[in-house]
């Protein structure tokens, strides 16, 4: 349990007249508690695993299934063994901790249950914290850096392998299993996220996912994928060029190249996220095509989006310690896509790439 972490909690509790915080997303469990739910198991845990934050008390719900592991992952919480829903076992221990006042997980509680918790503990009044949680976990320590540099370069020893690796023929189903099988062999708790893997006009897709589609000589291959090490997770983007490609398609790839530089360039504490999307922009539209619709970067931790978010949409100032993506690219439907990213971290010297494979163009085949 780490008392820094709990402590800034707790100041929330402060700062918005709480008596007490409930936790219960996956990754914030993790960053607080110590306690790991896989991505596909939290939905099916209910509400076990859910912290309750006090001024002076740190509780950790666990049925029967989980009891053992919250023992073992979070030591130095008070273990409470549940065994039926949210709103038949909390309303008791917010009685007996006296929480008047309870922010909660409005994105992660379902409605149901946030009505049945409301209903059974009238006493209670619920409060939406997700946006507030969200900066708790926006400036990473060095040790969480470094997590997601390993995960970073196992992420370019993939990479180098699949340049390797994929030959003209095979289909995209296949390099998204041989990049899953090398991240599982080489020590990778998991994938980030569910690879995209696309060939020729389907890498217009920004987020299209792999199929039987075969790779042909003439196409890019654009393939966007991460893993995760010791909860900490990695996103890297490249395009390939399969054997020769046309002149244009070329010419957009240094444009994304150029662009992505630019932004990376200008990356300083107190930078403004439009700012940076709006350089990279800049110079994808001197080549005369749109460009991205996505934002240009997001932060990235024990979730692949996190805070920061670098788009135009939204200001966002950048502090030491931010880590995030940086990933323009050219998409023409039913022609082909282009997009390289990156993962950066902000240090009080500058920027610092953690993905370090070439971003130069590699033909294979």
């Amino acid at each position: 349990m780490s008392d820094e972490r709990l402590a800034r909690l707790r100041a929330l509790l402060d700062a918005r007249l709480l008596d007490a915080a409930l936790v219960s997303r996956n990754a914030n469990r993790r960053y607080f508690s110590g306690f790991r739910l896989g991505d596909a198991e939290g939905p099916t845990s209910g509400w076990s695993g859910s912290l309750l934050v006090t001024r002076d008390a740190a509780l950790i719900f666990a049925d029967s299934r989980y009891t053992e592991q919250a023992r073992q992952q979070a030591p130095g919480w008070e273990l409470v063994a549940t065994t039926g829903p949210i709103a038949m076992e909390l309303p008791g221990v917010l009685l007996r901790h006296e929480v008047a006042s309870l922010g909660a997980e409005a994105a992660v509680m379902s409605h149901a249950d946030w009505s049945a918790l409301a209903a059974a503990a009238p006493g209670t009044e619920l409060h939406a914290i997700d946006a507030e949680l969200v900066p708790l976990r926006a400036i990473k320590t060095t040790a969480e850096i470094d997590a997601i540099e390993r995960a970073c370069a196992l992420t370019d020893a993939c990479f180098d392998h699949l340049v390797e690796f994929v030959e003209p023929g095979m289909t995209e189903e296949m390099v998204a299993l041989e990049l899953e099988r090398f991240f599982r062999t080489q020590g990778a708790e998991g994938l980030a996220f569910e690879p995209i893997v696309l060939a020729g006009p389907r890498a217009a897709m920004p987020h299209g996912r792999p199929s039987d589609a075969p790779i042909e000589r003439g196409n890019v291959l654009l393939i966007d994928f991460g893993c995760s090490v010791d909860g900490y997770r990695s996103d890297m983007t490249r395009t390939l060029f399969v054997g020769d490609v046309p002149d244009d398609v070329r010419r957009y790839h240094d444009a994304v190249r150029e662009a992505q530089q630019a932004a990376i360039d200008a990356i300083a504490i107190g930078a403004n996220g439009q700012d940076l999307d709006a350089l990279a922009r800049e110079r994808i539209e001197r080549e005369g095509v749109a460009a991205y619709e996505h934002g240009l970067g997001h932060g990235i931790g024990l979730e692949t989006h996190e805070a920061p978010s670098l788009r135009r949409s939204v200001a966002s100032a950048l502090e030491a310690g931010m880590v995030f993506s940086v990933e323009p690219g050219i998409y023409l439907p039913g022609v082909t896509g282009i997009r390289i990213e990156d993962i950066v971290a902000l240090t009080a010297s500058g920027p610092q790439l953690l993905t370090r494979s070439t971003r130069e163009p590699i033909a294979i085949g």
